[in-house]
């Protein structure tokens, strides 16, 4: 029998550290919630959640810019739709003013609304904004929505520009005739074009509108009395801007959309230097000009129906890309919890299991402190 060693003490004791060092663990699992507190408690495990943390927060993060994304889709097309429904206005007003019942005092008062709706079509291009930017006048081009954890997983948006004057050249470059019943006193006729000239068809009789400088159509459109290709008798006119421009200005420099501009110049060769046409605000609004609007109408339709046609589209796609990104999330973060998360039920059977050692271990050291005590009956 010994005294200076306790063996039986020391294991007992050491025993007793162990179930501590458990039964801490599993306290501080139980209440963090988390089976993975550092590092040490599960290296590899450590390393394969943080990657899926990255990646959840990244796509949480790109659904919330997909959902911008929407905003601002919503923004321009809401804008557009009353783009639209002044055009459909415009529409109606150059039909009332082609009407041969009404007097030139009549036709004035119709003028003065579509420059009034063309005036705001330009106001509302101007200052219809999302985040300070402009989304009508033709800058928020390529503009890429982060909807991706990782880089450059974007969806591009681009939006023309919706002011007046390049509905105005779109409608040019798209070449428009339109019919009319009168030989208008502002055309006078000329040689037949060269058939090999970019943009004049073979056989048709030129007809230029009397004017100073070479801008695209204040001289240049045509009018052919003929029963083919347009259906019925009557005077054909290529729409120009001069046809225009008793309701609003119109610049070939100022145009934006460079394909259409290219499109101008190839398509008309003998007016490639640009310039501006000025309203003209003394012109008598005859029958003519308002045929003309009728045809500029119905292209702007066309224009910004596309416009609102390609925002609708996006906005359909970011709604399925935002439901596919939250089902990512869900899937990863389910991932990342089975790794990373405290199993409540199977930690507290070891929490009780080590609590129960704990108690035995505290009473049998107590025991083997107890045990050296049968020596002082021999002393």
């Amino acid at each position: 029998m010994v005294i200076k060693h306790n063996l039986t003490a020391m294991n007992a004791n050491r025993m007793f550290n162990l179930t501590s060092l458990s039964q801490a663990k599993s306290t501080e699992k139980l209440s963090s919630g988390y089976k993975i507190n550092r590092a040490a408690d599960d290296a590899a495990g450590l390393s394969i959640s943080e990657k899926m943390r990255r990646q959840v927060r990244g796509l949480t993060q790109a659904s919330a810019n997909a959902a911008d994304g929407i905003s601002c889709v919503q923004t321009a097309e809401g804008a557009l739709g009353e783009v639209h429904d002044m055009l459909q206005r415009m529409n109606e007003l150059a039909v009332k003013g082609a009407n041969g019942t009404l007097t030139t005092a009549d036709r004035s008062y119709i003028t003065m609304e579509v420059r009034q709706l063309m005036s705001e079509i330009d106001r509302v291009q101007s200052t219809t904004t999302f985040n300070e930017q402009n989304l009508l006048d033709g800058t928020f081009q390529n503009k890429g929505l982060q909807v991706g954890a990782e880089s450059g997983q974007h969806i591009a948006i681009t939006i023309g520009n919706m002011c007046t004057n390049d509905l105005i050249a779109s409608a040019l470059a798209k070449g428009i005739f339109y019919q009319t019943n009168n030989d208008s006193d502002r055309c006078k006729v000329t040689d037949t074009p060269d058939p090999n000239h970019a943009g004049y068809p073979q056989g048709v009789v030129a007809y230029w509108v009397p004017g100073t400088g070479t801008t695209f159509a204040k001289q240049e459109y045509w009018d052919k009395s003929t029963v083919e290709p347009w259906g019925s008798p009557g005077h054909s006119h290529l729409l120009g801007a001069y046809d225009l421009t008793v309701f609003h200005s119109f610049s070939y420099d100022a145009i934006t959309d460079e394909n259409v501009k290219n499109k101008l110049t190839n398509n008309y060769l003998a007016n490639t230097t640009g310039g501006t046409e000025e309203a003209m605000e003394d012109k008598i609004s005859d029958v003519r000009f308002f045929q003309a609007l009728n045809a500029f109408a119905k292209s702007a339709i066309t224009d910004v129906s596309e416009a609102r046609s390609d925002l609708g589209a996006i906005q359909n796609r970011l709604e399925h890309t935002i439901s596919n990104l939250d089902n990512i999330v869900e899937n990863t973060t389910a991932a990342e919890s089975a790794i990373r998360d405290t199993d409540i039920a199977t930690e507290m059977v070891r929490y009780a299991n080590n609590n129960i050692l704990m108690q035995a271990g505290q009473s049998m050291l107590a025991q083997a402190n107890q045990s050296n005590q049968g020596v002082l009956s021999l002393l």
